[in-house]
C-alpha cells in the first residue's frame, strides 16, 4: 500500500516575509493602518473596537512572553494582526483615532518581529530529511503553495541557475500578455540537482495531487555528465527521506476524506505498487555503483511514516521530522540575485578556471546513469500526459572558452538528437546573451534581471505548449509587488 505523506507542518512559517505580511495584514488602508486578512477580526468587529485591539495586543504580549517555536510565534503575529484589523476599525470622527494610528506604529513593528522570530526558528519540514537543506525548503515550499493555490500549471526544475534563471511570476504576467492569462507557475529548483535527482523528485517523491500540467526543465550540461560523481543525489540517497519513498511514500496534501484509492485492497495496491514506473525503474540507484554505495548504509536507518500522519499537529510534525534553515527563496520557489557579472571586478575576488580545470566537465561523458534517468522521467511524463520543455540556459563569453563550448556543443546535439525523437520541445539559448554580461551574476548563472528576460523569451516562444488556465482569476494572485518584478531593470551592460 503506498503510504502518503500528509502532515500539516508543510508551512507553519510562512514562505517569506513580504508574503507573510500581505497575507496577514493587507495592503495598507486609507490611513496607513495594515489591513488584516484574518476572517474573525474582519467578520466580526466588536461595538468598541478599541478595547477589542488593547485585549488582543495584551493577548500577543502575554504569548511573545513564553513563545519558543516557530508556531507559537505565529500565534503572536496572529494576535497583533488581529488588534491592527480593530484599531483600523477606529472612526475618523472617534477622539481616539489619532492615538490609534501612533499605536499601530508600535503594533507593526510587533507584527513584524514575532514574524522574524517565526522564521528564525527555520521551516517545519513537510517530509523526512531528503539529504539537501534547499530541497527540504523547497519540498516544505511547494507543499503549502499547492495547499493554497493549487497545483502549478507550469513548474520549472533544474539546478542553481534555474533557481536563480527565470522569474516564475514574471513568466506568469508575459504569459497574461500573450494570451495565456491565469497561468500558475512554481520553480521547483534545487542547487545541484542532476537529472537523477529532478526525476526522483518527479517520479517519486511527488504524489499525484502535486504534479502540474507542463514542466519545464531549465539546465545545462553538468546535470547530464555521468562522467562525475554526484554528489546531491549521493545525499538524498542517504537520507531518511529516501528510505521514506522506498517504502511506498509520497509528498502530497492532507486527505479531507478517506478516497477510493486509500480503501482499496492492500494486497491490489502492492502489485499495483511495484509494476509502477516508480518501484519498476527501481530510482535510477541501482544504475550509479558509486552512489549507491553512498548511500546505503543510512537508507537502512530510515526513520518510519507514521500511519496517521494526517492528524500530525505542527509540533508533532517538527518534533518527527525537525527544522530546515530558511532561505531568501520566494513564495514561487525563485531565488533573485542582484549582482552583476562584471569580469574585471569578478576576476578580482575569484581565480578564472579554465574549462580543462572545471568540474562540471570532468570526465564528460553524456551516456550512462544520468541519461538513464532522463529516459525514465520522459516516459514517466508521457503516462502521465505531461508535456515536457527543455531549455538550455544561456552562458557567458566569459565562461564559454574553447574546452567548454566543444563540450556545450556535444551537449547541443545530444538534446537535438532527444526532441527529434519527440522526449521534449527544446528551446536552446545557450548563446542567447553570451556578450551580455550583465544579465549574469557570474559566468555561468543568470542574475534576476536575466531571469526576468528569460521568462519573457520563454512566453513568447510559439514552440512551448502553454496549457490555458483552467479558472484564470484564481491564479492571478501574485507573491511579490508589480513594480518588484517589471519596473526594476538592470543598469546598462559592464
Amino acid at each position: 500500500m503506498t503510504k502518503l505523506f500528509t502532515s500539516r507542518a508543510g508551512l507553519v512559517v510562512s514562505l517569506s516575509l513580504g508574503t507573510l505580511l500581505s497575507c496577514c495584514i493587507g495592503s495598507p488602508g486609507p490611513q496607513g493602518i495594515p489591513q488584516a486578512g484574518n476572517g474573525e477580526a474582519a467578520a466580526a468587529v466588536p461595538a468598541d473596537p478599541w478595547h477589542g485591539a488593547i485585549g488582543e495586543a495584551n493577548r500577543a504580549s502575554q504569548l511573545a512572553a513564553t513563545a519558543t517555536t516557530a508556531d507559537q510565534w505565529q500565534q503572536v503575529a496572529g494576535a497583533w494582526g488581529r488588534s491592527l484589523t480593530l484599531l483600523q476599525a477606529i472612526p475618523t470622527d472617534d477622539p481616539r483615532h489619532v492615538f490609534s494610528q501612533r499605536q499601530a506604529r508600535e503594533y507593526r513593528q510587533n507584527l513584524l518581529l514575532a514574524y522574524q522570530k517565526a522564521e528564525l526558528q527555520g521551516l517545519p519540514r513537510a517530509f523526512p530529511a531528503l539529504g539537501s537543506d534547499v530541497l527540504d525548503e523547497q519540498v516544505s515550499l511547494y507543499r503549502a503553495y499547492v495547499a493554497a493555490q493549487g497545483p502549478p500549471d507550469v513548474l520549472i526544475v533544474g539546478s542553481s541557475r534555474s533557481l536563480q534563471g527565470i522569474d516564475p511570476q514574471v513568466l506568469q504576467q508575459a504569459l497574461a500578455v500573450e494570451g495565456y492569462p491565469g497561468l500558475r507557475v512554481y520553480n521547483f529548483s534545487v542547487n545541484g540537482a542532476t537529472a537523477q535527482v529532478v526525476s526522483f523528485v518527479i517520479r517519486q517523491l511527488l504524489a499525484t495531487d502535486l504534479q502540474p500540467r507542463l514542466i519545464v526543465w531549465a539546465e545545462g550540461s553538468r546535470a547530464f555528465n555521468s562522467g562525475r560523481f554526484d554528489r546531491t543525489f549521493a545525499e538524498i540517497l542517504a537520507s531518511p527521506g529516501y528510505a521514506a519513498v522506498q517504502q511506498g511514500a509520497k509528498l502530497t496534501l492532507p486527505a479531507q476524506a478517506p478516497s477510493a484509492s486509500a480503501l482499496e485492497d492492500p494486497a491490489e495496491a502492492s502489485a499495483e505498487t511495484a509494476a509502477s514506473p516508480e518501484i519498476a525503474d527501481n530510482s535510477e540507484a541501482e544504475v550509479s555503483e558509486p552512489v549507491v554505495e553512498a548511500g546505503t548504509e543510512p537508507a537502512e536507518e530510515s526513520t518510519k511514516t507514521p500511519d496517521d500522519a494526517s492528524e500530525m499537529s505542527s509540533a508533532t510534525a517538527v518534533a518527527s521530522y525537525g527544522t530546515v534553515p530558511l532561505t531568501p527563496i520566494n513564495s514561487q520557489g525563485f531565488l533573485a540575485i542582484n549582482d552583476q557579472f562584471n569580469p574585471t571586478v569578478y576576476y578580482r575576488r575569484f581565480p578564472r578556471v579554465r574549462g580543462q580545470y572545471d568540474d562540471a566537465y570532468r570526465a564528460f561523458r553524456l551516456e550512462g546513469v544520468q541519461t538513464q534517468s532522463l529516459a525514465a522521467m520522459t516516459q514517466f511524463l508521457e503516462s502521465q500526459g505531461i508535456p515536457l520543455v527543455f531549455v538550455n540556459l544561456p552562458l557567458s563569453n566569459d565562461y564559454l572558452d574553447g574546452t567548454r563550448t566543444r563540450y556545450e556543443r556535444q551537449f547541443q546535439r545530444f538534446l537535438q538528437n532527444w526532441a527529434n525523437q519527440g522526449a521534449f520541445t527544446l528551446v536552446d539559448r545557450l548563446e542567447e546573451w553570451r556578450w551580455q554580461s550583465h544579465l549574469f551574476a557570474d559566468p555561468s548563472h543568470i542574475n534576476r534581471y536575466g531571469a526576468r528576460e528569460m521568462a519573457r523569451l520563454l512566453a513568447a516562444d510559439r514552440r512551448i505548449p502553454w496549457p490555458q488556465a483552467e479558472s484564470p482569476d484564481e491564479a492571478n494572485t501574485p507573491t511579490e509587488t508589480e513594480a518588484e518584478s517589471s519596473d526594476d531593470s538592470p543598469s546598462g551592460g559592464e
